[in-house]
């Protein structure tokens, strides 16, 4: 399958977008925080095509997910197709760099997005032990 040069520009904001959307739209305090974090110039991405990004993402996860403690097969296999589009280790930390700051930021991250995000760090291997301390480092700690 060949991977359509903005969709793979796009990917690691997709997927962040993907987490913080997951129960249904990213909120403006969520919004406000990658903002302060410079996320949006970090992902390659403006602020609106986030936004854009997240209005899509969020039809990609089945409904009644925070009512679930698991990802459906569905929202495994479609989950795992944008996970894939991201293919360099540093994009794969960035996004879950971001993710674990907004969970960090009490009330952003709500359930669903915590079963996507934990979902994406195993599925890519990371270890959320090595993530706080990649936080401190994007806001120069």
């Amino acid at each position: 399958m060949e991977v359509n040069e903005s969709v793979e520009a796009d990917a690691p904001a997709r997927v962040l977008a993907l987490i913080l959307s997951a129960d249904g739209a990213v909120n403006e305090r969520a919004l406000g925080l990658l903002d302060d974090l410079g996320a949006f110039d970090l992902l390659g991405v403006s602020r609106m095509r986030f936004i854009e990004l997240a209005r899509d993402c969020s039809c990609r996860i089945a409904p009644g997910l925070c009512e679930r403690s698991w990802l459906s097969d569905e929202d495994i296999v479609q989950t795992e197709a944008l996970l894939d589009a991201v293919c360099r280790p540093e994009d794969r930390l960035l996004v879950c760099r971001l993710a674990a700051a907004a969970l960090e930021d009490d009330g952003l991250v709500t359930h669903g997005a915590r079963l996507v995000f934990d979902h994406a760090l195993g599925y890519w291997r990371i270890d959320q032990a090595t993530l706080p301390q990649a936080n401190r480092k994007a806001r120069g700690g």
